[in-house]
């Protein structure tokens, strides 16, 4: 018995582009489809678009997708060699998407007879044919798509969709009318999304997090009991009870561990930072290998780009950054290691020495007699 299966038709008229690529929000429709279609048991997808489309349509589709061209000499027998490895086929003849309105009209959705799939199977049917013949039903739980609503009522039903799958699994939503999470995202039990929230992409947030208010997080993994306040975050990995915000910016391939704090007007970007290190506020940690407990004081930046090349730094264990520090990169910390503040490191500061980098104070006593002040 072979898996269930989908045929997906995404071509477009002339040169206009499918309308089952455009986003509802943040992705194509495509997604949305085969996100629910995956729930429905589907593992296997044969999608029909024009050339020009494929890059776009495989992004939507897992990477063992069949991606042909309908009118591709080679189609008829992929679609042969397709079938040999499915049973129940669902055929998308036209352009729908996974929703449920009271009083309005399903989508039309033809799950493959086996007529149909004789003729296909052994050459006397092409794909072009099927796509014309198939009339389809009305399936629960799919709604036609069209140009009038991709924009207008489209958004709206696949959220109502989504937050309700997401309240069945345990999570809270506070203000849904504000809340967006897009199909390819995950959360676990008991976390909570704050009003303004946004959850795009692969995201994975675990159990007992707290996110939001105002808060973006895009194709980033977070750990459980973790805390993301007014803050956005990319391409990165948080760890378990870390807590990020207000106002902070997390840039992608940062991964930070366990039980750090990553505070106001902070951002990060391409860098590791060991768990239970502080990075309270007003600093800039860029290309950096950080490690475990270390203290930031206000106003540290890693000057990581020369004006032709990015450089790293690394910060050992327990180190402690003083306030307004500038970490010239290429340069290393080491372990247990201070900086005075106000220094500026260009040279390797060894493991539990202080580094003293600034100027020597200078008094010019009366400096100021006879001198105007105030504006006066």
């Amino acid at each position: 018995m072979g898996e269930m299966g989908a045929i997906v038709f995404l071509s477009g008229d002339g040169n206009q582009s499918p309308i089952m690529l455009e986003d509802i929000l943040f992705d194509p429709a495509a997604v949305w489809l085969r996100v629910a279609l995956q729930t429905r048991g589907v593992r296997r997808f044969f999608v029909v678009c024009n050339e020009r489309d494929f890059a776009a349509a495989a992004q939507c589709f897992p990477v063992q997708a069949v991606i042909a061209d309908s009118s591709a000499k080679d189609t008829t027998a992929r679609l042969a060699d397709f079938l040999s490895h499915v049973s129940t086929i669902y055929v998308f003849a036209h352009p729908v998407f996974p929703g449920e309105v009271e009083g309005q009209a399903c989508g039309r959705v033809h799950v493959l007879p086996d007529d149909l799939r004789a003729q296909l199977w052994d050459g006397r049917m092409d794909i072009l044919a099927l796509q014309s013949r198939i009339d389809g039903r009305c399936e629960a739980g799919f709604l036609a798509l069209t140009a009038d609503n991709v924009d207008g009522a489209a958004p709206q039903i696949v959220q109502r969709g989504r937050q309700k799958q997401l309240r069945q699994a345990g999570v809270r939503i506070i203000d849904p009318a504000s809340t967006f999470v897009g199909p390819e995202v995950e959360i676990g039990a008991g976390t909570v999304l704050l009003p303004g929230t946004i959850l795009r992409g692969k995201t994975r947030v675990g159990t007992d997090c707290e996110i939001g208010p105002n808060t973006m997080v895009c194709s980033a993994t977070l750990g459980d009991r973790v805390t993301v306040n007014a803050s956005q975050i990319y391409e990165s990995t948080v760890e378990d009870e870390t807590t990020v915000g207000p106002f902070a910016y997390i840039r992608p391939h940062c991964h930070i561990g366990r039980a750090v704090k990553v505070g106001d007007f902070v951002e990060l970007k391409n860098s590791t930072i060991g768990a239970g290190t502080k990075i309270s506020h007003l600093t800039y940690v860029g290309d950096s290998d950080v490690g475990q407990g270390v203290n930031f004081g206000c106003g540290t930046v890693t000057v990581n780009y020369d004006g032709d090349e990015k450089h790293r730094t690394t910060i050992g264990d327990g180190a402690f950054i003083g306030c307004n520090t500038n970490l010239i990169a290429p340069v290393q910390v080491g372990d247990g290691a201070y900086t005075a503040a106000g220094s500026t490191i260009t040279q390797e500061v060894p493991a539990r020495s202080l580094a003293i980098a600034r100027s020597r104070q200078t008094i010019k006593e009366h400096w100021m007699d006879g001198k105007k002040s105030n504006g006066k």
